[in-house]
């Protein structure tokens, strides 16, 4: 399965809940990091890029370090979520991190 795939699957089932998608709201993506200073500069790699991340601390010895990077899309369309969850995964991998989903909450 595609991310495209799974991140449509995700929000087919969030409309089937109820959930009215053409209502913006903020959607966090999760990146988490082995290092601190990892974690630190992707933060403010994608901060310079627009986008308000949070660097905490994550209950992983592997990955101890988590950002939480929130946008405000008009709408969480598959197309925005997954072009999102790339472009940050890739900025992610520079320091060494890796995707670890996204959420939102309905408005």
């Amino acid at each position: 399965m595609t991310l495209y795939e799974e991140n449509s699957g995700v929000l087919r089932r969030m409309a089937a809940a109820g959930d009215n998608l053409a209502t913006p709201r903020p959607m966090d993506f999760n990146l988490l990091f082995p290092t601190r200073e990892g974690a630190i500069d992707f933060a403010r790699r994608v901060d310079a890029l627009g986008f308000a991340p949070v660097v905490r601390p994550y209950d992983n010895p592997n990955l101890p370090f988590d950002v939480t990077v929130t946008t405000q899309p008009v709408e969480p369309t598959c197309d925005y979520v997954t072009a999102t969850e790339i472009r940050l995964a890739s900025i992610a991998t520079e320091f060494g991190g890796r995707a670890d989903g996204w959420g939102c909450m309905e408005p």
